[in-house]
């Protein structure tokens, strides 16, 4: 069974839900600005020396904090292993979800791996004096997968995205990584009465690392409810990374990811769908990693990865 990570901010749930929706109701761009200025110093200066640890919370979920390498090595040792795992990318946005939706932050705290994703996640561990290694996201995380898969036998299943996208997907990785094998792929435009089928399709498969590309929360409960179904060793759920490698919406240019602009990029191509969670969101995130730093943590322990890996 997946081990359940025990929550490090020590936040009344429905105090926080009430003191959040205050915030959205009331939110202006003065305001925002003013929680900005009060994170500037923090970000300088910070409480004292910023420690790595293994382990790291930020507003209530644990964080396996691990390199990009170490997140590889875990997933082809679970890959080649007995018993499955989940893997969950864990972003600002991702944060401000499973504050309003317990379900989805219980899927997070069962996760057996939880990977920091974006830049807020490293200004969240500034902040609060525990660095973050790396940003360690599912889109740049894909092609070293498929590299490190390369040539092992263990396949990979595409669920999700538009009709005809995983199947471009599965083209980008034959001709990239002609040893990486691709034991399947679907839609994500399935019915609730064609889930089954699709189930028995991904089992049939024998693939042994299954990417969903439905969107959080939806990707993750998901996994978390049909995981053991499916016949996979790991599991996550990548968001767009589909809509990437088809070719369908093109990626920020290196340089912009580099410095941490990615999401300016995908503002820019997208305004109406992403600015409330960019510039909304965001402030959100931030006003409540600013007010975690008065709350008491416990102490953690060291991360174990099961199923192998580094640390």
């Amino acid at each position: 069974m997946p081990r359940r990570r025990e929550s490090c901010a020590n936040i009344a749930y429905s105090g926080e839900a009430q003191s959040d929706q205050e915030y959205v109701e009331s939110q202006t761009m003065r305001g925002d600005f003013g929680i900005a200025l009060r994170a500037i110093p923090a970000l300088l200066y910070g409480e004292g020396i910023a420690v790595t640890q293994d382990i790291v919370s930020i507003l209530g979920v644990t964080i396996n904090n691990l390199t990009m390498t170490d997140a590889l090595e875990w997933t082809a040792a679970r890959a080649a292993g007995e018993s499955a795992g989940q893997i969950c990318f864990y972003n600002a946005d991702c944060a401000n979800i499973a504050c309003r939706d317990a379900e989805y932050r219980d899927v997070l705290l069962r996760a057996d791996l939880v990977l920091a994703d974006g830049i807020g996640l490293k200004l969240a561990g500034k902040l609060l004096a525990s660095e973050i290694r790396q940003n360690v996201n599912g889109t740049d995380m894909f092609p070293r997968l498929c590299e490190t898969l390369s040539g092992t036998g263990a396949g990979i299943f595409l669920l999700g995205a538009r009709p005809g996208v995983p199947e471009k997907v599965r083209d980008w990785i034959v001709e990239r990584y002609p040893e990486t094998v691709v034991s399947g792929c679907h839609h994500g435009y399935f019915l609730e009465a064609e889930e089954d089928a699709v189930i028995r399709e991904i089992a049939a498969s024998r693939a042994s690392v299954l990417l969903v590309a439905f969107g959080a929360p939806r990707q993750d409960k998901w996994i978390r409810g049909h995981l053991n179904e499916t016949g996979v060793k790991v599991a996550m759920g990548v968001g767009g990374l589909f809509d990437f490698f088809s070719g369908r919406i093109p990626r920020a240019p290196a340089w912009m990811r580099e410095i941490g602009c990615e999401w300016l990029y995908r503002f820019y191509q997208e305004p109406r769908r992403m600015w409330k969670r960019y510039f909304v969101g965001n402030a959100v995130f931030l006003w409540r990693v600013l007010r975690a730093r008065k709350q008491p943590a416990t102490p953690r322990g060291p991360f174990q990865a099961k199923g192998g890996g580094a640390a």
